[in-house]
């Protein structure tokens, strides 16, 4: 039922297409070709601008022989650098990995290319099937800025399967946390650092005093948070009047994550006030978390799909955020599933043939099933 060699040429070719987050146009015409020469339409929003990037989203739908509801598809089509002239090569073992000094584009080829696939040989094959929609995202790399900027009215199906996670095919992601960015400009005083350090005030000081009184890390068992960049200061002789930090926290539980931004925050304006330094503080929800019940019918569908392909089924949850987190804010119940890609976001990022032809054939039992 999967033919395997153009499979694995269509993810080659696909590989050799540069498709960094913000300039994805390059990849996104040569699958908008694909599709609408199986029979989809593809349709675009105004994402692109709306992000300072080169793509839009992409909306295409292949209308069914049957009277099932749409279901819909969801991947995107952005890797992280290094993504640049990117080739894949095929090892002894079955396995494609980078040829060069790249990521491979696993992350989200490896769920593009089944998606395609599996639709391909069942319009060949003139079998029976229910409509599909797929949304192909931009920048989802950065934070999902291109769902964020999504028109859901586009999509007309209720339930969804997001192919971006890592493992082998038969893991589904039931639960996932919710996203906040922190910015914090600290303001010191500036002074000669030899002769009257007395008279400045350490913006990195108050800064490091505030990161120190946070917890960060595993918070709870539902939480973390982190620091991720710390900039400011000059020439070691002059008394530092600027620091920013950035940081983030995630936790699967609404509440709690809005109180973590909150104790994080406040570390900062105690830490500003004990040293006399200022503040000012940015917060950004990036996206909310999300919960799908076991015995909701798009995961007994993923469980049935999954006994069909004689596949184990391990329902989780993770803390990462990925496109479905957006598709629940606008009412689409969906899970993110596996699609074989492992060592994502590094030059070591692989996928083997054997779980490429799995996961097409588990998309197609997907579509076919009720």
């Amino acid at each position: 039922m999967v033919n395997e060699t153009r499979l694995v040429d269509l993810f080659c070719d696909l590989v050799k297409i540069d498709s960094v987050s913000l300039e994805e146009r390059d990849l996104a015409d040569a699958v908008s070709l694909i599709l609408q020469n199986i029979g989809f339409t593809v349709e675009e929003d105004q994402s692109g601008q709306a992000i300072g990037g080169n793509c839009n989203n992409l909306y295409a739908r292949l209308d069914g022989s049957t009277d099932q509801a749409p279901l819909l598809f969801a991947v995107h089509l952005d890797t992280v650098e290094p993504g640049r002239g990117k080739l894949a090569r095929i090892d002894d073992n079955r396995v494609i990995r980078s040829a060069g000094n790249t990521v491979l584009g696993a992350d989200n080829l490896a769920g593009l290319v089944p998606i395609i696939e599996a639709i391909r040989g069942l319009v060949d094959e003139d079998i029976r099937h229910r409509p599909i929609e797929l949304f192909l995202s931009v920048a989802e790399e950065l934070h999902l800025t291109g769902s964020h900027a999504m028109e859901a009215e586009r999509l007309s199906a209720s339930q969804a399967y997001v192919l971006d996670t890592s493992g082998s095919p038969g893991l589904a992601v039931l639960k996932a946390p919710g996203h906040i960015a922190l910015s914090f400009d600290v303001y010191g005083q500036a002074a000669h650092a030899g002769i009257d350090p007395e008279n400045g005030v350490s913006a990195i000081q108050a800064a490091s005093r505030g990161i120190a009184a946070m917890q960060l890390g595993r918070v709870d068992e539902q939480s973390t948070a982190n620091i991720g960049r710390i900039e400011g200061g000059g020439e070691t002789n002059v008394v530092a009047d600027f620091c920013r930090v950035t940081a983030e926290c995630r936790s699967l539980n609404l509440d709690r994550l809005d109180e973590i931004a909150q104790d994080m925050t406040d570390a900062m304006l105690r830490a500003a006030d004990q040293t006399g330094a200022k503040v000012e503080t940015s917060r950004k929800p990036s996206y909310l978390p999300y919960e799908i019940r076991p015995d909701h019918p798009v995961v007994r569908r993923f469980e049935k799909a999954c006994h069909n392909n004689n596949l184990p089924v391990r329902l989780v949850s993770t803390g990462g955020g990925s496109d479905n987190n957006i598709l629940a804010l606008h009412g689409i119940d969906g899970i993110v599933i596996s699609c074989g890609m492992t060592d994502v976001h590094s030059r070591d990022e692989s996928v083997s043939i054997d779980d490429l032809v799995t996961v097409t054939r588990l998309v197609r039992s997907l579509i076919l099933l009720d």
